[in-house]
């Protein structure tokens, strides 16, 4: 959680500070020289400095230079006597947010403190988004630049340092999993484990198994302990793909490790807490599955926090072209050594074309153009046995659902909003339950314009 490290050799003026700030519900540390300061510093997550510019040894000004060296986000507030503005403004322009001069007023204190927050919360944010987005290896495959394909990398870029669940549809072959891939490698999660299951793929009998693991002895054969799919994505992210082909009874116990945040191996007797992001897909519609009786509506609801609705490869055509050349590069091995390029006409096929299997269906199609095609171009002609232009089974299952249609800041809101009142309006309750640093909420109940209710303590 982040903190505002307090700076001063006079223990009252220190005491003063920590005890406004703490009564606001900000989280502190206090020191009285710079360097136990820089201890703290390198110890603690600290996203602002208050800090008085006369210290014994080190002083101010050079204390703040160590720190934005070492973080150049943090926001640092100097404490000035009158006699020593010049000082305080020469701090300015060397990296300091701003000043505040003595004898402190404790609305000064706490708005100074707020408006710091705001700022350091945006720079950090700015600089983990860009940072993820140059990043090519983050978004690999993930490849367009129709405008509704845009907005799904601007939804992943901006869901993915929360940690709620994540219901993502479309047909098949649009690319799901690698949608569920670049959201853990985008989150804070992206140094732990990302796991993926097919729920269509694994025997009705075998699903609950997989998912949770087994003791010694839990049925016939169970010899050793085995680690279930959650246990192993602990601290990341399990995708659960087709999950509409769940039972109905694993269903209710995914429900449970989502509310309760353990599972409960075959055969164990305790539970194991798990601390794991889900991501679900489906190229079903779960509501007509629910009106049929063959999905938990309270399941639905509870992963569709956030939703991404991958459009269809027929609905972003103006893509196709891309797509072809970055396969064409990806199995040029497959031309022997020629170099191979797509006829004028290829391309207008490519374009008319249904493509009802999706960027997989595409994909696919290029390789076995390139494998058999004889002559440098891959014309219409090499491409036509490849093609069919029947609708998939996925596709005629597929219909798209009414997904909420408000916009992912009214969600969000809500979402921070339901937090902060099961948690009494305590912040750092709040911060658990929605996954994100005291920082981003401190900056997102600002955002949205958040307030307690009145006569409700702060926390």
């Amino acid at each position: 959680m982040s903190k505002i490290l307090i700076v001063d050799d006079e223990k009252k003026q220190r005491d003063i500070l920590d005890y406004i700030l703490k009564k606001e519900g900000f989280e502190t540390v206090t020191a009285a020289t710079a360097e136990e300061a820089l201890k703290l510093f390198s110890s603690n997550e600290i996203d602002v400095v208050i800090t008085d510019l006369k210290l014994p040894k080190m002083d101010g000004l050079s204390l703040m230079k160590e720190i934005l060296t070492i973080s150049p986000d943090t926001s640092v507030i100097i404490i000035t006597g009158h006699g020593s503005i010049d000082s305080a403004v020469s701090a300015i322009k060397q990296g300091a947010f701003d000043y505040i001069t003595k004898p402190l007023q404790r609305d000064s204190v706490i708005s100074l403190a707020k408006k710091a927050f705001e700022r350091t919360s945006l720079l950090k944010e700015r600089s983990f988004l860009s940072s993820r987005l140059n990043s090519h290896e983050h978004l690999q495959g993930l490849i367009g630049e129709h405008p509704a394909f845009k907005e799904v990398i601007k939804t992943i870029l901006k869901i993915a340092p929360f940690d709620a669940t994540v219901l993502i549809t479309g047909e098949s072959g649009t690319g799901k999993e690698l949608v569920a891939k670049a959201i853990h490698n985008v989150s804070p999660r992206r140094e732990k484990p990302f796991v993926a299951i097919n729920c269509a793929a694994i025997p009705e009998n075998l699903i609950e198994s997989e998912l949770f693991g087994y003791s010694p002895g839990a049925f016939t054969g169970a010899t050793t302990k085995k680690k279930g799919l959650f246990e192993a994505a602990d601290g990341g992210t399990i995708l659960l793909d087709e999950i509409g082909e769940l039972p109905l009874n694993t269903q209710a116990k995914i429900l449970r490790i989502l509310q309760e945040k353990e599972i409960m191996p075959l055969g164990a007797i305790k539970p194991i807490k798990v601390d794991t992001r889900v991501i679900a897909a489906t190229n079903v519609n779960l509501e007509s599955k629910i009106k049929e009786g063959k999905f938990r509506a309270d399941l639905y609801y509870r992963l569709n926090i956030f939703s991404i609705r991958l459009p269809a490869l027929r609905e972003r055509s103006s893509d196709i072209p891309l797509l072809m050349n970055h396969f064409l590069d990806k199995y040029k091995y497959l031309a022997g050594g020629k170099t191979k390029f797509f006829s004028t006409d290829a391309i207008k096929l490519f374009i008319d074309y249904p493509w009802y299997g999706n960027i997989r269906e595409l994909e696919a199609t290029v390789q076995k153009a390139i494998l058999y095609s004889e002559g440098e171009a891959i014309t219409k002609s090499d491409i036509l046995p490849f093609l069919d232009n029947r609708p998939s089974e996925s596709y005629q299952a597929f219909k798209e659902p009414s997904l909420n249609s408000k916009p992912l800041d009214e969600i969000e809101k809500e979402l921070i909003i339901k937090a902060m009142e099961q948690s009494d309006w305590k912040m750092s309750k709040a911060c658990k339950i929605l996954g994100i640093t005291y920082r981003t909420l401190q900056y997102r109940l600002g955002k949205y314009g958040i307030k307690p209710p009145q006569n409700t303590p702060n926390g």
